[in-house]
């Protein structure tokens, strides 16, 4: 790949990590589920407790489950993307999301509402040339509960 290709590929990256910002946010779960591909690897584990889940109808039932009744908003900064080939990529990002249930509605017992801290390491693959996410894995320095 030449210098221009690469960029374009770094941006068409972080464009779908602004899509799973987006789409999660806003609850659009066909937009967030056609940003994963089938055989793609979800680890909140850190946060649930619970082993790495596999697939899109799996993704997207862990995320709804955690934001379905909560207002969110995830932020995402400073990527390090690397490509790994024409149709590979690696990346980590920095994150911080907001997360405010419904009253009575949150998974964690006792608890109204989660800022968080940490990173997402994830990886890409091209895709009928699309990138999407394959793999994601969040990992939390940090978490604030009231």
């Amino acid at each position: 790949m030449d210098q221009l290709e690469t960029l374009l590929a770094i941006e068409a990256v972080r464009a779908v990590k602004a899509r799973y910002c987006r789409m999660l946010d806003t609850k659009d779960w066909d937009g967030f589920a056609a940003l994963f591909t089938s055989d793609a690897v979800m680890d909140v584990s850190q946060d649930t407790g619970n082993p790495p889940i596999t697939g899109i109808d799996a993704i997207v039932a862990q995320v709804r489950f955690a934001v379905d009744h909560a207002a969110s908003s995830h932020q995402v900064h400073t990527p390090e993307i690397t490509l790994d080939g024409p149709d590979a990529a690696h990346g980590v990002w920095a994150m911080q999301d907001r997360v405010v249930w419904q009253e009575g509605k949150s998974p964690i017992p006792g608890v109204g509402s989660i800022t968080g801290y940490g990173q997402y390491h994830e990886s890409y693959r091209l895709e009928d040339g699309v990138w999407k996410i394959a793999s994601l894995r969040l990992t939390r320095f940090h978490v604030d509960m009231l």
